[in-house]
């Protein structure tokens, strides 16, 4: 990976448009830098159940909040149909992810489908707002002690900021591997 200073001295930024060993070694700055640890992982795993517990709900509401937006008249609701499924399985995988190889491919699909559509970032992170608010709904309503609800919470916000940026990244990448 060509993560090297340039003659300015300015880190250049890495793509995960190269190869697979270069998005694993992304992943793992992202992963060092939001400081995802095994505790991080036992809470993601709390995350996946509350998720799959909500997901019909959870997703219901995100695709009727879509369908009352400006990008509404984009989505039919045969193309809502299909994507439910999809965007349940995506959070489930990546809750129950360690952010391995497959995982990181089919984020990287996912950001380019979205840019070939011409989803615009804008739209793709107001959407992720959404649904994760949603899920926070849920961790809020949990009858737990507050410091496991402020762990959900914070283990939720990294994962959905490595979901993101990897998805982010990805609208200016192809797929070469």
């Amino acid at each position: 990976m060509n993560n090297s200073a340039n003659p300015n001295g300015q880190v250049e930024n890495p793509s995960l448009a190269g190869s697979n060993q270069e998005a694993h070694n992304i992943v793992e700055q992202l992963r060092d830098f939001i400081e995802i640890d095994d505790t991080s992982k036992q809470y993601a795993r709390v995350l996946l159940a509350l998720f799959t517990a909500h997901a019909d709900d959870i997703v219901g509401e995100f695709y009727r909040k879509i369908q009352r937006s400006a990008i509404g008249s984009y989505v039919s609701d045969d193309a809502i149909d299909r994507l439910k499924p999809k965007q349940k399985a995506h959070w489930e995988t990546l809750f129950n992810s360690d952010f391995n190889r497959d995982y990181v491919q089919s984020v990287r699909r996912i950001g380019i489908r979205h840019r070939d559509i011409a989803l615009s970032p804008t739209w793709y992170v107001a959407g992720y707002a959404k649904l994760k608010i949603e899920l926070m709904k849920r961790i809020a309503a949990l009858d737990a002690p507050s410091d496991k609800n402020n762990c959900l919470m914070m283990t939720l916000e990294q994962y959905v900021a490595i979901d993101m940026a990897l998805a982010l990244a990805s609208y200016d990448s192809v797929i070469l591997d």
